[in-house]
């Protein structure tokens, strides 16, 4: 593979088009998501709660979306309209950097609409990251920026240009713990093509490491002294296996088969078939295929290596979001009709997704509550702060996803806590406590309360408020239980 001094094509008015025309669709979903209901999702509910303060970690995942979601909360408050519009901003800067990879690759405008196109065939971009996923989006973005960095950095040969991408392998890590798998296999890649590697300025990769390290060590720092967090994480991953040699290896592969066949369906119902009859060489096809094997091999080492069992297909994204710019790069894409039915077929998943994401909340549905969106929490929170006479200062809420939604309907003003995140903080003459029908019956929540207030959920004298449910009226309304509990002077409650 035969690597070019120059040539690397300037941006079209078609990449323009392109990008103008996926930031009109998202932001259209976006607000039709927000038109449908004013309440947020469990990923997004979370990070309401978690914004409220600025620290080095919070839960078992990274922090940079929380860090992120906290500076522009400080302009704009609590808002579903931010939460929303930043997750377009995401799902635009990873378009931008296909865009941006497309160019450094020299693929043609054909090749890189094809890339853009096959994204709408991955249900983890297309649907699930505007439905609700937060770390995960973050980190894929990061990473192909990382990516593109990379190939940039690289072909410039200037040891400056290696601190963007370490900055964005950095933001990577700090987006998802799973990222180190590309990010490894990033550069791995690169050592392994003779053309690339001897490119590379050994100043501008110590730059890059450096560069990487300095931003995550406080993150790591905070690790190292919340085990429980790390604990947490490995438990999501581990099994409980006993089992041991070939059987044990055989349960995590197929359980990873089966988390590669969730993250690529239906992508590969039409890249298989395109990759068959249109493929030929490149010096790109060489560079992404190795990508993709790198990446595999890697993350092949590490399931076997820690045991992991567990393999949700977005958990997948950030590793291997690049596989629609390895069949741009691996295909003649006038050899074959596949070609046209993966970028039509693109965007019609597109609008169908567009569509059914606002429907599923509005359709009438007997019997269910179809999705979180349809519970009235928003209207709840008004409710409560007639029924307490203001807004309290400090809530105890069951679950993170009523307090996010509370945090809607109130504001900068309360401090919200939750199972999920607690902070210590000098406790007001009265706290709220807000629950669930189902909280009120689960020993875990019964625990930390006790924990928070030395009270137990039979102790308190409940009260509720009710609203109906969302889009659904033939259901019974949707109930959450409160109390008051004062502060005793030895700084317990009651």
């Amino acid at each position: 593979m035969r690597i070019e001094e120059s040539g690397v094509s300037r941006w079209s008015r078609l990449d323009a088009r392109l990008l103008l025309g996926l930031l009109a669709y998202a932001c259209a979903v976006a607000f039709l998501q927000m038109g449908a209901s004013p309440t947020a999702e469990l990923d997004q509910a979370e990070q309401l709660i978690l914004s409220q303060r600025l620290q080095w970690g919070y839960t078992n995942q990274p922090p940079l979306y929380t860090w992120l979601l906290w500076g522009i909360a400080q302009w704009t408050g609590p808002s579903l309209t931010v939460l929303l519009l930043f997750k377009v901003g995401l799902l635009l800067a990873l378009a931008v950097s296909f865009v941006g990879i497309g160019h450094e690759l020299r693929l043609s405008q054909r090749q890189r609409v094809l890339s853009l196109a096959g994204l709408a065939w991955l249900p983890a971009f297309v649907w699930e990251a505007q439905r609700d996923l937060t770390h995960s989006m973050l980190a894929a973005t990061m990473a192909s920026l990382m990516l593109w960095g990379s190939l940039w950095a690289v072909r410039r040969r200037t040891w400056w240009a290696y601190a963007l991408p370490g900055a964005a392998a950095a933001g990577a890590l700090l987006s998802k713990h799973n990222a180190v798998i590309f990010v490894v296999a990033v550069l791995l890649t690169l050592l392994s093509l003779p053309e690339w590697r001897r490119r590379l300025h050994l100043g501008g990769v110590l730059l890059a490491i450096a560069v990487l390290a300095g931003l995550c060590a406080p993150h790591g720092l905070w690790l190292l002294q919340h085990p429980e967090v790390l604990a947490q994480t490995t438990h999501k991953l581990i099994g409980a296996h006993d089992d041991a040699g070939w059987v044990a290896w055989g349960e995590l592969l197929v359980s990873l088969l089966k988390g590669l066949l969730a993250f690529l369906m239906p992508w590969l119902l039409v890249a298989v078939p395109l990759w068959w009859w249109a493929r030929r060489q490149s010096a790109a096809q060489s560079l992404m295929t190795r990508l993709l094997w790198v990446v595999m091999a890697v993350l092949l080492v590490f399931v076997l290596a820690i045991g992991a069992e567990s393999f949700k297909g977005r958990w997948l994204f950030p590793l291997l979001f690049f596989v629609p710019l390895w069949l741009a790069a691996s295909v003649d894409v006038g050899a074959s009709r596949a070609t046209q039915v993966m970028v039509r077929g693109g965007v019609a998943l597109a609008v169908l997704c567009g569509v059914l994401l606002p429907l599923r909340i509005v359709w009438p549905v007997a019997g269910e509550v179809q999705t979180r969106q349809n519970l009235p929490l928003v209207g709840l929170g008004v409710q409560l702060q007639q029924a307490w006479g203001a807004v309290p200062p400090v809530v105890l809420v069951s679950h993170h996803h009523v307090g996010g939604n509370l945090r809607l309907a109130w504001g900068r003003v309360p401090l919200i806590q939750s199972p999920r995140m607690t902070w210590p903080v000098a406790s007001p003459d009265e706290v709220m406590v807000v629950a669930t029908d189902q909280d009120l019956r689960d020993p875990a929540f019964a625990t930390w309360l006790r924990a928070q207030t030395n009270q137990a959920p039979g102790d308190l004298r409940w009260q509720t408020v009710h609203a109906p449910v969302l889009h659904r009226p033939q259901l019974p309304p949707y109930v959450l239980h409160w109390a008051r509990v004062k502060r005793l002077p030895d700084g317990k409650h009651t």
